[in-house]
């Protein structure tokens, strides 16, 4: 994170959908084409 901050709960939350869709979310970086994703559940 650049700014602010989140619960420490909801920070381990994104770390673990973000490692799930490590693949995607590098093929949108490297492509810039963006998609939604599914989100957390």
């Amino acid at each position: 994170m650049i700014e602010g901050d989140l619960p420490g709960r909801a920070q381990l939350l994104v770390k673990e959908w973000a490692k799930y869709y490590q693949k995607e979310l590098q093929e949108m970086w490297d492509s810039q084409k963006f998609m939604q994703l599914p989100g957390l559940e």
